[in-house]
């Protein structure tokens, strides 16, 4: 919603600005994000073994964010005293305005550092806590705030370092707010920094490097997208690939929305050998989650292209393109998804830093390549790619390395809906797309093979687990109000 606005008031080149201002931020925090991880998912498992343990992690943890705080401040610094960077990554296309941009990122830096870094760790312990749902109300709220803060700032014509000092005030304020919420909340943790010892930290560092690498390459390929394109293209390009990413991401959005509160469940299914029910959830996820995205994605594809232009106030164009590209790539990271989250859950490093790795070098590399001949629809096919190989490798050790070791395995039954949904939903994406002229066909194809899918999949469930499943939608829905009462 803020495109529209921020296009009007700023236009297309300082907004593209700012969007390669907040993708380079973004890059630099991702080196603690693999740490940050690592000691969540640390304290996840020792909450239910020993709160001695998961108090000392929590408290170490200082003194690994206190190495990683340090490179990013100096990287912050290192763009501030040298405007060349800025001009390199594309932060601005105006030479009179690098000293600014630079500043501009040290700002940014430096209060995440201050007041968001240790704070995201200790945001983990909602989790285990049994307040998840907390822990998404105050994300939400940090998005909400920085939303009307660009908005806000556009109206007002801020340049790139005004900006980001409101940015910056309004990322402390929530970050400070969720840290008195949360000391209220669990009293029997604060202080958080209470009992950490060097050596531990030291050592969770250590260990969350494949992480840190991963979530590193990972931010390259999506942040390192948006500073490449406006090294080559200019900041003016920027809003036409982030509009369309935006819309892509709407529905990966839903599949993180969906998935995500599955974390507990599978990780205590892999701590306690209970293979069988992995497999279960897996299969039940595919039905539900894939289904609602596939059938979403198409049921809304129609609404894209006539709203596109209210949305961005008609100044920039859609690339329909790169639009069906980048959903593709969505509709096959949503069918990993759940495999995705357990990896991670489990701290599956290696595997983790494979995929992150396969989608940096074929999204940044081959959508390099092939933008000089496809424009930015050769990023849409680098993302793609990566996705798709992504999916074989993950899938390949879920397969042959977690489930076997569980003692189970996959039927190719229990896979047949969720490739058939998702191969009939990409070649409808590719179709229209590439304008080929049977595109209308293969939508009305790809919405009977969706549902017909749905129900192919539905019905493979035992029906213990469609029971259960029934049962819990119809408590959750009557907890919103909606149905009978």
């Amino acid at each position: 919603m803020s495109v529209p606005i921020c296009l009007k008031y700023w236009g297309r080149e300082t907004y593209g600005n700012w969007l390669a201002l907040i993708a380079a931020f973004m890059l630099v925090r991702s080196l603690e994000l693999g740490f940050v991880l690592y000691v969540g998912n640390e304290i996840n498992t020792l909450y239910h073994k020993s709160q001695d343990a998961l108090r000392e992690h929590l408290a170490s943890s200082i003194m690994g964010l206190s190495v990683i705080c340090a490179v990013q401040f100096s990287i912050g610094l290192a763009a501030f005293a040298s405007p060349r960077i800025v001009s390199m990554v594309g932060m601005t296309s105006d030479p009179a305005s690098d000293h600014r941009s630079g500043l501009a990122l040290l700002v940014l830096i430096a209060t995440w550092v201050l007041s968001g870094s240790y704070l995201g760790i200790v945001h983990r312990l909602l989790i285990p806590t049994g307040m998840m749902y907390q822990s998404a109300w105050w994300a939400m709220g940090f998005q909400v705030s920085q939303f009307a803060g660009i908005m806000l700032a556009a109206v007002l014509h801020f340049d790139m370092l005004q900006t980001s000092v409101l940015f910056a005030f309004l990322q402390s304020s929530i970050y400070v707010g969720s840290a008195i919420y949360i000391r209220n909340k669990l009293p029997m943790y604060y202080p958080w920094w209470r009992g950490g010892r060097s050596r531990v930290g030291f050592k969770d560092l250590g260990r969350s490097m494949f992480l840190t690498a991963s979530n590193l390459v990972q931010q390259g390929s999506t942040n390192g997208t948006v500073l490449l394109i406006s090294a080559l293209s200019g900041p003016a390009a920027v809003p036409v690939f982030t509009t369309a990413r935006t819309l892509a991401n709407l529905w990966t959005n839903v599949t993180n929305v969906l998935t995500t509160p599955l974390l507990p469940e599978v990780v205590r299914y892999h701590a306690t050998g209970e293979g069988q029910k992995i497999v279960t959830i897996s299969e039940a996820h595919w039905v539900l989650v894939g289904s609602t995205v596939n059938l979403g994605v198409l049921l809304t594809y129609p609404l894209i292209k006539p709203m596109y232009g209210y949305w961005t106030a008609h100044t920039v164009a859609l690339d329909s393109s790169l639009l069906c590209l980048l959903i593709a790539g969505v509709v096959v990271m949503n069918v990993g998804g759940l495999i995705s989250l357990y990896l991670n859950g489990i701290n599956s490093l290696p595997v983790v830093l494979a995929t992150s790795v396969i989608r940096g070098l074929l999204s940044l590399v081959v959508g390099g390549v092939l933008s000089r001949y496809f424009g930015l629809a050769g990023f849409g096919i680098g993302i793609l790619l990566g996705e798709v190989l992504a999916l074989g490798v993950m899938g390949r050790h879920f397969v042959r390395r977690e489930l076997s070791r569980q003692g189970v395995g996959l039927s190719l039954r229990s896979l047949a809906p969720i490739t058939v949904s998702s191969i009939s939903v990409l070649a409808f994406l590719m179709s229209d797309g590439f304008g080929f002229p049977f595109a209308r066909t293969t939508y009305a194809v790809a919405l009977l093979s969706v549902a017909a899918a749905a129900v192919w999949g539905w019905r493979g469930l035992e029906e213990g687990v469609r029971t259960r499943l029934v049962r819990m939608i119809g408590n959750r829905l009557s907890r919103n109000g909606v149905g009978p009462s």
